[in-house]
């Protein structure tokens, strides 16, 4: 019996668990990326060269591929491929409209906005006029960002017109689409929301607090799983995430949102079909839930029965973001001592030697992370803690080691 194809969009090193778990249980697997060395592409049954944004492409690979069927597991930008790709073919899918609903900030603002739901005051532009008009009608402190980008790229907060142009020209750089989003600022409790549908029912399986950098308040320092919530709170977020989805049309799949918490608000900020990077969807959601989100996608994606059956009560994890002192970087130490700490399960660095650490201008700058597991809020951050004190950077030129912060 020929075992089942499955297409994987992206051959990078956040795939790899995907292509793995896919391999480990029993399928075959094609892997599609832009690069011309992935390191997916040794452990895979096929892989070819072909931009996951270009759906042209992808489709006619996967056709000639006979796909079983195909997914994009934490990227944005192959999201809508999948899902058009999916749909092409009759395999299932989230659905071309409703992948494009959660990949375009634009469509999503509107879409909540439609839905009753609390959102920031926003505009749409395609072009400069009336840029100064559209910022005076949101208000000030706002967020200029580019409507189809990821990771915070292209996103600028202006507590007056100071940098308006130039926050505009910025977005609309990084927008694929051109057009520019502009929304006000929502002061509160910034969280995570994790979790996986079936059939029109979402299982919330994580909630995380965020805290941001001091110097730079669209990027975590910390994102913090506590384990449980108090019960109150908890069917607010509840509440608002499941109306959200509805509202975006996910019916079937993981996703990951981003919400703002003020007093009894709980305002949908961005919120993704797949699944959360920094080793969340592939680490830190099976731990805290006890449920295989990778499994489970693959599972559905595939066309088999999925169950979701999270812990009744949630375990704790942190994920502790690190910075280094601007320069170009000679030499870290320290990193198996902190990986040997209780409860560390991974320390990744973004920036290798050699890579300039500059300033921190979206989340991928980010230099790495720790990421701990445990039952209790106090014993993961803790452990993280504890590994982050141990490592030490060295830049070039004259200097000592100088403590990862």
């Amino acid at each position: 019996m020929r075992s089942k194809l499955l297409h994987v969009l992206g051959g990078g090193p956040w795939q790899l668990p995907t292509v793995r778990l896919a391999k480990a249980l029993g399928h075959r697997v094609l892997v599609s990326d832009v690069y011309a060395d992935r390191p997916c592409y040794a452990l895979a049954d096929h892989h070819q060269v072909v931009d996951i944004t270009d759906i042209d492409g992808t489709l006619q690979l996967a056709s000639r591929y006979r796909i079983d069927d195909i997914v994009c597991d934490t990227t944005d930008i192959g999201v809508a491929t999948a899902a058009h790709v999916a749909e092409q073919l009759g395999l299932p899918g989230i659905g071309y409209e409703t992948a494009l609903n959660f990949t375009n900030k634009g469509r999503m603002r509107a879409l909540t906005d439609r839905a009753g739901m609390v959102v920031p005051r926003y505009r749409l532009l395609d072009s400069e006029s009336g840029l100064t008009e559209c910022a005076a009608f949101v208000a000030y402190p706002l967020i200029v960002k580019p409507v189809d980008n990821q990771s915070g790229r292209g996103v600028s907060r202006l507590l007056n017109g100071d940098g308006l142009k130039a926050a505009y020209q910025l977005a609309r750089s990084c927008s694929r689409s051109g057009k520019v989003l502009i929304e006000g600022c929502i002061e509160g409790k910034e969280i995570i929301v994790d979790g996986f549908v079936v059939a029109g029912r979402p299982r919330i399986l994580g909630i995380a607090h965020k805290v941001p950098f001091p110097d730079t308040v669209t990027v975590s320092s910390r994102i913090h799983y506590p384990g449980a919530l108090p019960a109150a709170e908890f069917k607010l977020i509840r509440a608002a995430t499941c109306r959200t989805l509805s509202a975006l049309g996910l019916r079937d799949g993981v996703f990951h949102g981003e919400f703002m918490v003020r007093g009894q608000d709980v305002v949908p900020i961005d919120v993704a079909a797949r699944g959360g990077g920094v080793m969340i969807y592939t680490h830190v959601v099976p731990h805290v839930s006890g449920v295989n989100v990778n499994r489970a996608m693959i599972q559905q994606a595939l066309g088999e029965a999925v169950g979701i059956d999270p812990l009744p009560v949630p375990k704790a994890a942190n994920i502790e973001f690190l910075s280094m002192p601007p320069g170009r970087i000679a030499e870290i130490v320290g990193v198996d001592a902190a990986a040997a700490v209780p409860g560390v399960v991974a320390i990744h660095f973004n920036l290798q030697i050699g890579d300039e650490v500059g300033p921190l201008e979206h989340k991928d700058r980010r230099p790495g992370y720790v990421v701990s597991l445990a039952d209790t809020a106090a014993q993961a951050i803790d452990s993280a803690l504890r590994a982050k004190s141990l490592l030490r950077v060295r830049m070039t030129g004259p200097g000592s080691y100088l403590p990862i912060t």
